[in-house]
């Protein structure tokens, strides 16, 4: 990677496991120590205990989960990766399911750590095939639920 991180392959496992298989809801990486080395790997750092596909209450449950852990590392200043496997009703009345990677890189992060961050995502995402849409959060608004399926809803329209 050009920042120097590494993925580990416990990454791409968890990928596997929330998009082939539906293990998961979300999946949270964060880059962590590694072979003695400070913060040179990407690894998993947290997964959901539902799984993806599930009905929409689950699925509001698992979110709001997803968003007190985005609030907890804004308040300690972290960034993260992520995934969620969200579904949504599109314009048409038929559910699509979606692949989300999310950077989550809030305003009052530790710039150094913002800064590797930024530094990793592309290689990161290179390696994770298949990601249908990708959010650039910096704030607790970016990742609302209400501002994820506009999202969702507008790519959608241009398919």
């Amino acid at each position: 990677m050009s920042s120097g991180v590494q993925v580990l392959e416990e990454c791409l496992t968890a990928y596997n496991d929330i998009k082939m298989n539906k293990k998961y809801a979300y999946v949270i990486f964060k880059i962590v120590d590694h072979n003695g080395k400070a913060l040179s790997a990407i690894g998993v750092d947290r997964t959901s205990c539902s799984s993806g596909q599930q009905d929409q209450e689950e699925q509001d449950k698992a979110y709001q989960e997803f968003l007190d852990y985005l609030r907890d590392t804004e308040e300690k200043r972290e960034c993260c990766y992520a995934l969620f496997d969200y579904g949504y009703t599109q314009e048409n009345s038929t559910w699509k399911s979606s692949i989300i990677f999310f950077s989550w890189s809030p305003e009052n992060a530790i710039i150094k750590q913002k800064m590797l961050y930024a530094a990793s995502v592309k290689d990161f995402l290179a390696k994770l095939q298949g990601i249908d849409k990708s959010i650039q959060a910096n704030s607790m608004d970016d990742v609302a639920e209400s501002t994820v399926k506009a999202k969702c809803l507008k790519s959608s329209r241009a398919t």
